[in-house]
């Protein structure tokens, strides 16, 4: 059983402490924050030790029972924290970005490999079971060569104040680091290679990035914050040479018939995908593996976005070269 230590007890925090509750595999043995409240409400929820100071302190003290640290503070911290935990010989589960460049990620990288510690990005959309359902389909061959991929996310725009760090830029990363990130590492998990080219288009709460690849594939990724109302909604499709996949959450309702009245049913995809994210982790850590989603992966999906970004900046196109994105 890997011993977790939860570092930053907002957002998503119940979600994870939830999955690592369900999980055989993993348990939730801090909750760590700088709020005392935070902490101790989590705490006393998962029947978990409250901590309320920096990792450091934590690991400097009674964490003989952490083997693993969840990093799921605001992105600016990021890789800090991962940092500092890698130091310390923890493995790491990093709440996406990984950082807020593609240059910090990939030394976040590099020193988790120096140090043999597993990393993993919490690339969540990898783990709902609809889009398992599609990459599993492509692996077998079902679905042909990748051709077209469409995806988009509507959410509402983000909670709290104006002065709160997902409206920062210089914390959050912007929508292309801080969401689009998302739609960018499942394409390029779906298709299989780095795009060749990447434009982007932003208004106000809305973004665009098209990918085209060296394959002839092409992804169109949307995320539009500005919903007014409900929870949020999720689609992709994708059409390959042989065959095309669809997946929606609409809002996880399923429709079920078993003689008599249809009856339905609203499952969670998140808690299932947050479970199945954990396990992977700790499978990867006692199996002594990368884990499937990998720091490479995280540096790639940020190289990627941050061409959208700077697309989205300039009007222009950026290409991939022998060093990195260039946009002409």
């Amino acid at each position: 059983m890997i011993g977790l230590a939860l570092v930053g007890c907002g957002r998503n925090a119940a979600a994870l402490a939830a999955a690592a509750a369900a999980s055989d595999l993993c348990e939730l043995k801090v909750a760590a924050d700088i709020d005392p409240r935070a902490a101790g409400d989590l705490a006393r929820a998962a029947s978990a030790q409250a901590h309320v100071g920096d990792l450091e302190s934590l690991l400097e003290s009674d964490a003989d029972d952490v083997q693993a640290v969840i990093v799921n503070t605001p992105n600016d911290s990021h890789a800090d924290i991962a940092l500092a935990a890698i130091a310390a010989g923890r493995h790491v589960l990093v709440e996406k970005p990984l950082a807020l460049s593609a240059d910090a990620a990939d030394e976040v990288r590099r020193r988790a490999d120096s140090a043999g510690v597993r990393l993993m990005a919490a690339h969540t959309l990898r783990f709902m079971p609809a889009n398992v359902q599609v990459h599993r389909a492509l692996a077998a061959g079902e679905l042909g060569k990748p051709g077209m991929l469409r995806s988009h996310r509507w959410l509402r725009r983000f909670p709290g104040p104006p002065g709160g760090w997902k409206h920062d830029p210089a914390r959050s990363g912007g929508l292309c680091i801080h969401e689009a990130v998302h739609e960018i590492d499942q394409a390029l998990w779906l298709i299989g290679e780095r795009p060749t080219h990447v434009h982007a288009l932003e208004a106000p709460d809305l973004l665009q990035i098209h990918l085209g690849f060296a394959s002839g594939a092409m992804a169109i990724c949307g995320v539009a914050t500005g919903l007014p109302l409900g929870s949020g909604y999720y689609t992709l499709s994708l059409i390959g040479s042989l065959g095309a996949a669809y997946a929606d959450d609409h809002h996880n309702m399923h429709l079920v018939y078993r003689g008599g009245r249809p009856q339905a049913f609203v499952s969670d995809q998140r808690a299932i995908a947050a479970r199945a994210q954990l396990d992977e982790f700790a499978s990867a850590i006692t199996e002594e593996r990368d884990p499937s989603v990998s720091g490479a992966d995280a540096v790639a999906a940020l190289q990627v976005a941050e061409a959208a970004a700077d697309s989205a900046a300039s009007g222009q196109t950026a290409h991939l070269t022998e060093t990195g994105y260039v946009l002409a």
